[in-house]
């Protein structure tokens, strides 16, 4: 069919690593094969590490930081970036060291929360997250952009 575009929506959940690389040298092969484009669908940030030009992070169904992969693995601000980067394993952890969870609950799509989605889950979160949805606002560069009110990896965690 000679695609243009790749999308594969949560290809290594619930698989072992060995199988999980498989998977993934097996897309960057189609990719390069058909010359075409490739979404990776994925809560694991782990997947797109090594093997993506950018990311863009979502929660509730917008787009809450995108950036190119490198930048966004060195500097986050999104405080949901930032648990899901926490949720990858280290080498160095002990064996059966619990991995860190995001407390609360995840949004409910039918019921819609004034202000930030994330903000009752959200450590950061302080009044107008409460009440206004933040915008995309660009960071260091204009490729690398987040929606955050109190963005970390600022002075004292103050948004930008």
């Amino acid at each position: 069919c000679d695609p243009e575009l790749l999308i594969a929506d949560e290809p290594t959940t619930a698989l072992d690593v060995t199988v999980q690389a498989q998977i993934l040298d097996l897309m960057r092969d189609l990719q390069r094969d058909f010359n075409a484009a490739l979404i990776i669908i994925t809560h694991d940030l782990g997947v797109v590490a090594g093997r993506t030009d950018e990311v863009a992070v979502m929660y509730a169904g917008r787009v809450v930081e995108r950036a190119p992969t490198r930048d966004l693995f060195k500097k986050m601000h999104m405080p949901y970036t930032e648990a899901l980067l926490a949720a990858i394993p280290k080498i160095d952890t002990a064996p059966h060291t619990p991995l860190p969870a995001i407390s609360g609950r995840p949004p409910d799509p039918t019921r819609p929360i004034k202000g930030c989605s994330f903000s009752p889950r959200c450590r950061y979160a302080r009044g107008l997250c409460h009440l206004e949805k933040p915008r995309l606002t660009v960071a260091e560069s204009p490729e690398h952009q987040f929606a955050c009110f109190h963005p970390i990896l600022s002075p004292a965690g103050v948004g930008a």
